[in-house]
């Protein structure tokens, strides 16, 4: 029997969050480019196919030819965009962020799966950052600089530690701000002498 259940009411059951609807059309939108390809390529030939000089070449009638690469052109675009959908929601629904008792906890990995942790009182800063793509969709990307972070680094370099790609912009902001204040009030406590009697 579990000596310490996750019931127990000296374990805090820690809950973990996804980053939003939106983030998961970030995914999809970072990986989609192949199938924008496809789908420009099946345009390409789809024309090409109802060109006349394509029947008078010497070779002989090339409009058939074209016509059915049009659609395995067609049918790749519709499979690359079913694989990219699929591969941008298990990425989206495998990435999760918990504000735990004492440090921040990202899980993220379909395959490889991997949590890490930072430490509040290793947290130096929290930056929100949002391109132009973002400030349209009304996101965030949120990057943790922690106390070994490289000023001569590239803040959001490493994937694996720090960074939320794509939050909603005022939950970006509640982020910002409460992992702020906890690595204040932790700082605080620490920092602080222990009392004599």
């Amino acid at each position: 029997m579990d000596e310490n259940p996750i019931t127990h009411p000296g374990v805090p059951e820690e809950v973990y969050h996804t980053m939003g609807k939106k983030t998961f059309w970030i995914f999809f939108l970072e990986r989609v480019h192949a199938a924008f390809i496809l789908l420009l390529l099946t345009i390409a030939l789809f024309i090409l196919g109802g060109q006349s000089f394509l029947a008078k070449t010497p070779v002989g009638d090339l409009t058939g030819y074209t016509i059915m690469a049009a659609w395995i052109a067609l049918a790749l675009f519709v499979a690359a965009t079913l694989i990219t959908f699929l591969v941008a929601w298990l990425i989206y629904a495998n990435f999760k962020f918990c504000l735990g008792e004492d440090s921040l906890k990202i899980k993220k990995g379909i395959l490889n799966k991997e949590e890490v942790a930072i430490p509040y009182r290793q947290i130096q800063d929290v930056d929100i950052r949002r391109d132009i793509s973002f400030q349209m969709l009304g996101l965030s990307s949120i990057v943790i600089l922690t106390a070994g972070h490289e000023e001569d680094e590239k803040p959001g370099e490493d994937e694996s530690e720090g960074v939320l790609p794509a939050l909603d912009k005022n939950l970006a902001e509640w982020m910002q701000a409460e992992l702020l204040k906890r690595a204040n009030v932790q700082k605080v406590t620490e920092e602080a002498p222990a009392p004599q009697q």
